[in-house]
């Protein structure tokens, strides 16, 4: 009996020890807030998507990531309203800083773009069949 008690224990840990696990998605949120604490600026990063997500408090009417080193930007985009989103595969993982630029003024945040998802060929063809 006991053996059967410890080679069940000995199963359990060892199918335990090797099982794969799924790393979690992450979801990281950027808030910018003005000085009179109302939220200025949102943005969105979701490791499972292509896309960050930017959303204002006010219409803007550009967006520029800026490489932190150079001071220079790396990707400016014209916009109307006050939401967007910008494709990660124009941008390397990094940390940036990003200017929203309204009517009124200029909105400054630094962020970290996660890596953008990069699908299989048949990962391609499957999404290109679908569409």
């Amino acid at each position: 009996m006991k053996k059967v008690v410890l080679t069940l224990v000995f199963s359990l840990v060892a199918v335990t020890m090797f099982a794969q696990s799924k790393a979690a998605p992450k979801l990281l949120k950027y808030v910018t807030q003005a000085p009179d604490g109302t939220v200025s600026m949102t943005i969105l990063d979701d490791s499972r998507d292509n896309t960050m997500k930017l959303e204002s408090a006010n219409s803007f009417y550009k967006y520029q990531i800026i490489d932190p080193k150079t001071n220079q930007p790396i990707l400016t985009a014209s916009n109307s309203g006050k939401a967007c989103e910008i494709a990660k595969s124009k941008i390397a993982a990094g940390t940036y800083d990003i200017r929203l630029f309204t009517r009124s003024f200029v909105i400054t945040s630094k962020i970290k773009v996660s890596a953008a998802r990069q699908l299989t060929q048949a990962g391609q063809e499957a999404v290109a069949m679908n569409e």
